[in-house]
């Protein structure tokens, strides 16, 4: 898990999905150049989901970097400027292509 998340950078998210009903939030992701391919991220039972888009830094869809910054929580960091923060146990990374 701690190796996908070090390989994010300049990964293009391509869409967020949050099912409230299961507390289940999936990024849809497309590789960079340490992460080929394309790729979901799934984070199960979410406690929260916080997403900036304000893009401070202008427009992007590329991760700057991601990390698990304390036990549980996940932090996304966008080349836009922006964070999104997600409370999970544990994060899975799984191929789509």
């Amino acid at each position: 898990m701690a190796d996908e998340l070090g390989k994010l950078h300049d990964a293009t998210l391509l869409a967020i999905h949050f099912d409230w009903s299961s507390r289940t939030c999936t990024l849809t992701l497309s590789g960079g150049p340490e992460l080929p391919g394309d790729f979901i991220a799934s984070l199960q039972d979410v406690s929260m989901l916080s997403a900036t888009a304000v893009r401070p830094w202008g427009e992007s869809v590329s991760i700057l970097g991601a990390a698990e910054v304390s036990a549980g929580r996940f932090e996304f960091a966008m080349q836009s400027g922006d964070t999104i923060t997600v409370v999970a146990p544990n994060i899975s990374f799984q191929r789509t292509r």
